[in-house]
């Protein structure tokens, strides 16, 4: 075969590779038309429970968590394990409750009501809170 020829082969190659992989791109979504532009700052807040049973839980959101967050949360079922106070790991069921809120003094006190008296009805040894910045829409 001719050097011409060749090179002719190498760059058709190279074009159809090239053409190929183009096409393998994944092209960015549009955002969805009814969500803003602009976001707002809020704090997403999670707070992690020891599993305890289901109808015992279910009164516990209803008397102690929506009275003080009406608005919505989440809960989420998972599976975790901590080290106690009596240096063992303990694997557990756990509930993870999701709110997400402007922030403000009064917001954080009813996180912390939820968390002590989660303790004091069930007498676990703590609830695990964090609390991240979220840019929230609706």
């Amino acid at each position: 075969m001719p050097i011409p020829d060749r090179r002719r082969l190498l760059s058709g190659s190279l074009l159809a590779v090239t053409l190929l992989l183009a096409g393998c791109a994944t092209p960015k979504p549009p955002p969805p038309l009814d969500r803003p532009s602009v976001a707002t700052a809020w704090v997403r807040t999670e707070l992690y429970f020891g599993a305890v049973d289901p109808e015992l839980w279910s009164r516990f959101l209803s008397e102690v968590v929506t009275p003080r967050f009406p608005s919505g949360l989440t809960v989420l079922d998972a599976q975790g394990q901590w080290r106690g106070h009596d240096g063992q790991v303990h694997k557990v069921p756990t509930r993870i409750l999701v709110i997400l809120h402007p922030g403000s003094a009064e917001t954080n006190s009813a996180l912390d009501d939820i968390r002590r008296e989660f303790i004091a009805r069930f007498h676990h040894e703590s609830v695990l809170r964090t609390d991240t910045g979220a840019s929230v829409s609706f």
